[in-house]
C-alpha cells in the first residue's frame, strides 16, 4: 500500500476542496469553464487545476492570468513519471495491474489501446502529483481522456471523481464512453439533448446519476451593456465561433451571396478561428464577398462583446456533420441573446431548449442558405420583430442562465459526494 502520511493529508479547515483535471487548459474557445472556476474560486473552494497539456492557442489576458494556477503536466518530469509507476505498480499491484487490464479490455470501437494506455499511465501519474490531496473529490472537464485519467486516479487517491460531458467526445471520439461515465460517482452534461442520449446509453441504473446542468453566463456583463443600436444604413450580421465544419459558416457566407444579389447591403463579420479558416476565406474570395464579409481571426472577449450591440443578427447555422460531430448548445448564442440580439440558428443538438422559432429566435432548416438569407432579410424588414425576439431571448437566459445559480448547484452536488465513500481498488 502507498501509505497517506500526515503531511499528505488535506487540510480539514471546512472548505470545499475539488481537483479539477483538463485535457488542455484553457483553451479561448471555452470560457465557460473559465466563468465556472473563477466563480468556485470566489466561493473560497480550495481548487487545483491540473491540465494534461498546455493551451496551443493565443489566450486573452483573464486566461493568460487562470494559466498561472494551472498545473501542468506535459512536458513530463521523467523521473517523476517513472517514480510514479513503480511505486503504484509494487504499493498497490492489484490497483495497478487490475485497473489497466480492466480498461485495456474494455471496447474500443476502433479507438488504439495504446491511446488508453498512455492515459492510464498519466491518470497514475496524476495521482502522484496529487498525493497531498489524497481523498479530495475529482472533477474532469470533458468525457474524454480527462475522464480516464481521473478514473485512475481516484483509484490511487482512494476518492471519488465526476465529470461533465459536453459534445465532440460524446458523438464522434466516444470510446469507453460508457466507462468513464459509469465509474463516476455523477455526469453533468450542458443540455438536455445530450442528457436524454446519455441516459439511453448509459442505462437506467447510471442514468440516475446523469444531471442536465446549463452553463452559465455572467448576466450582467451584457444586461449592463449599452443598449443595441445597429446601424441602419449597412447592417451587421454577426457570427462568433470556432471555424469548424459543425457550425455551418459556409452556408451564412452563401446567404451574404445570396442578400447581395438582393440588393442588400448588409456586412457580415465571422469572428473566430479553426481548421477551415483557409476554406472559409477562399469561398469568400470565389464568391466576390470581399468587401461584405469579414473573418476577424479570433478577438479578446471584451472586442466580441462590445460587437453585439452593432449587431442586426446574430448567425450560427449549426450542422451535424457527416462524422456526427455537433454542439451542445453554443455559448456564443446564449451571450448574443443575453444582449438582446435576434439570433438566427437551427434545431441542432440543444439549440431548440434555447431558440424558439419566433419567439426567443429564428429557426431555419440544417445547411440551407436561403433560409438564412429568409431570415435575415426579415429581421432588417421588421426591426420590430428583431426588438421583440430580443428581448423575450435576453428574458429567457437570464431565467435559465444565471453564472451564480448554476454553478451554486454544481457546488451543492460536489459538496453531497466529496464527503463520500472512496473508490475501490
Amino acid at each position: 500500500m502507498i501509505e497517506a502520511h500526515a503531511e499528505d493529508a488535506p487540510p480539514r479547515n471546512g472548505r470545499l476542496q475539488l481537483s479539477y483535471i483538463i485535457g488542455t487548459y484553457p483553451v479561448l474557445t471555452e470560457t465557460f469553464i473559465d466563468r465556472e472556476i473563477r466563480h468556485l474560486l470566489d466561493l473560497g473552494v480550495d481548487l487545483e487545476i491540473v491540465s494534461i497539456r498546455r493551451p496551443r492557442t493565443d489566450l486573452s489576458p483573464a486566461q493568460r492570468e487562470l494559466s498561472r494556477r494551472v498545473r501542468y503536466l506535459l512536458p513530463v518530469s521523467w523521473p517523476g513519471l517513472v517514480l510514479s509507476q513503480i511505486t503504484a505498480a509494487v504499493g498497490r499491484p492489484r490497483t495497478y495491474f487490475g485497473t489497466l487490464s480492466w480498461l485495456l479490455s474494455r471496447r474500443h470501437d476502433g479507438a488504439p489501446r495504446r491511446r488508453t494506455a498512455f492515459h492510464f499511465v498519466t491518470g497514475v501519474y496524476v495521482a502522484h502529483v496529487l498525493r497531498r490531496r489524497r481523498g479530495i473529490h475529482l472533477h474532469a472537464h470533458f468525457v474524454d481522456r480527462a475522464a480516464t485519467v481521473a478514473l485512475v486516479a481516484a483509484r490511487f487517491l482512494d476518492t471519488r471523481y465526476s465529470v461533465t460531458a459536453h459534445a465532440r467526445e460524446i458523438y464522434v471520439d466516444a470510446f469507453l464512453l460508457r466507462e468513464r461515465i459509469g465509474e463516476a460517482v455523477f455526469a453533468a452534461t450542458c443540455t438536455e439533448y445530450n442528457r436524454r442520449y446519455l441516459a439511453d446509453l448509459v442505462g437506467p441504473t447510471v442514468a440516475r446519476r446523469v444531471l442536465r446542468l446549463y452553463h452559465g453566463l455572467d448576466l450582467q456583463t451584457y444586461l449592463e451593456g449599452p443598449e443595441r443600436a445597429p446601424s441602419a444604413e449597412r447592417p451587421l450580421v454577426l457570427a462568433v465561433a470556432q471555424l469548424a465544419e459543425r457550425k455551418g459558416l459556409r452556408y451564412l457566407i452563401e446567404a451574404c451571396r445570396i442578400l447581395a444579389d438582393r440588393g442588400r447591403s448588409v456586412e457580415c463579420e465571422i469572428v473566430g478561428d479553426g481548421p477551415l479558416r483557409d476554406e472559409l476565406g477562399r469561398q469568400v474570395r470565389e464568391l466576390g464577398l470581399q468587401d461584405r464579409v469579414r473573418l476577424t481571426g479570433p478577438l479578446p472577449y471584451p472586442e466580441v462583446v462590445a460587437r453585439y450591440p452593432r449587431a442586426a443578427a446574430f448567425v450560427l447555422p449549426c450542422i451535424v456533420t457527416a462524422e456526427g460531430d455537433r454542439d451542445g448548445i453554443p455559448n456564443v448564442i446564449l451571450e448574443a441573446m443575453a444582449a438582446a440580439v435576434p439570433v438566427v440558428s437551427t434545431p441542432v443538438s440543444g439549440i431548440p431548449e434555447v431558440l424558439r422559432d419566433d419567439d426567443t429566435g429564428l429557426v431555419v432548416p440544417e445547411g440551407d442558405a436561403t433560409a438564412i438569407a429568409d431570415a435575415v432579410e426579415r429581421l432588417l424588414d421588421d426591426p420590430a420583430l428583431g426588438m421583440r425576439l430580443g428581448a423575450a431571448a435576453r428574458s429567457f437566459v437570464s431565467s435559465e442562465f444565471d453564472l451564480t445559480r448554476n454553478v451554486d448547484r454544481l457546488v451543492e452536488r460536489f459538496a453531497a459526494v466529496a464527503s463520500g465513500p472512496a473508490a475501490h481498488g
